[in-house]
């Protein structure tokens, strides 16, 4: 798994022109948009168009962003704030820094301060998420392939693009904190990307995470549990993503629950077990057993994963991210956005990097 050697360079924009274009569809600067590709509380995500290149573009209403405020203890234990804009131009910041062809990349940024739209152009993935839930069966589907049917060869294939996209966000000290089949998005050419990076965090020394955050269903036993103080991010991903593995082979998760009290003692509680009337390898059993060991310590690790006999039966040995990335300055976070220039805001997300190159200078 090498490191792509060219930098990506992200556009940043601070004028909004809106106009149409020569077929009646509204126009942001250069890009045509096309159709909506989905909505959120904060916003939409619309197909766009440029130079017959199509991208995905998240359409934020800041002033929404700017009123959604996230209470939470920091690490001395004090009460802290933090409002959904501040979490977005984290997302950007961090964005900027990456470069795989696993990871949904960031294009550009347009933010004019005149206007309340912040637009993030992005990959745009033609197949949509890898699967979808379905609340009526209770069960994930394939919204690309109507006969529902994976073979082990494919399904390996897209789980290796997976574990590469999240070997190289581990590797650059990226936890995402929100792995799921809905997360996991698909190109026309079959490749899998990661994406919603929302949640996403980068770690120091440690990937010791106090915060559990992301999809209740996808939390791993550590996190389900009123004794729990902290918990590895890295081993929480790994979880999430025995999980989607799973659901990619059988279409559901390995538990039943109805409520959240009974989500989390199910997690912590059930039996893996594999569907007779779908076999698969022997191989391939033993990874998922892996992956979803609850005892985080012995759950299997990234590396072991790279080398695992069924991920790389007939193929090409996959190999880990060797070259490192630059972490987001304080300031690089704070300018990710134009008008947010406050100090707090870099003091809240700046302190734990400038302690990780204090501690690099003294080596």
């Amino acid at each position: 798994m090498e490191e792509e050697e060219c930098k990506h360079i992200v556009r940043e924009t601070h004028e909004v022109k809106r106009g149409l274009d020569e077929d009646g569809n509204a126009t942001v600067n250069q890009y045509s948009l096309i159709k909506n590709l989905g909505e959120g509380a904060f916003g939409k995500v619309k197909l766009c168009k440029y130079e017959n290149n199509l991208y995905a573009v998240k359409i934020y209403n800041k002033a929404l962003l700017r009123r959604k405020r996230d209470f939470h203890r920091n690490q001395n234990g004090e009460m802290t704030a933090t409002s959904a804009m501040q979490d977005v131009a984290r997302e950007i910041a961090m964005m900027k820094k990456f470069n795989h062809i696993n990871a949904v990349k960031l294009h550009e940024v347009i933010d004019d301060d005149e206007r309340d739209k912040l637009y993030m152009v992005l990959d745009y993935c033609g197949k949509g998420a890898i699967m979808e839930w379905n609340p009526d069966t209770s069960s994930f589907y394939f919204p690309w392939n109507p006969s529902g049917v994976l073979r082990e060869q494919q399904l390996r294939k897209f789980f290796r693009d997976m574990v590469c996209g999240l070997e190289y966000l581990h590797s650059h000290n990226i936890v995402h904190r929100d792995i799921k089949p809905q997360n996991i998005l698909l190109t026309d050419e079959w490749n899998v990307k990661i994406g919603d990076f929302g949640q996403a965090q980068i770690f120091g020394d440690s990937d010791r995470q106090s915060k559990t955050i992301g999809t209740y269903q996808f939390f791993p036993p550590e996190c389900c549990s009123a004794e729990s103080e902290d918990f590895s991010g890295k081993a929480a991903d790994i979880w999430a993503l025995g999980l989607t593995l799973y659901a990619l082979v059988y279409k559901k998760l390995p538990y039943t629950a109805d409520s959240l009290a009974g989500i989390f003692e199910a997690i912590q509680n059930f039996q893996l077990e594999f569907d007779p009337s779908m076999p698969i390898s022997a191989e391939l059993r033993y990874l998922i057993g892996r992956l979803l060991d609850k005892n985080p310590e012995t759950r299997i690790k990234m590396f072991e994963i790279l080398q695992n006999h069924w991920i790389n039966m007939d193929c090409n040995p996959l190999c880990p991210t060797v070259a490192a990335m630059s972490e987001p300055t304080d300031e690089e976070i704070c300018v990710a956005l134009k008008p947010i220039r406050s100090v707090v805001f870099a003091k809240l997300y700046g302190r734990k990097w400038k302690l990780r190159a204090k501690n690099k200078s003294k080596e």
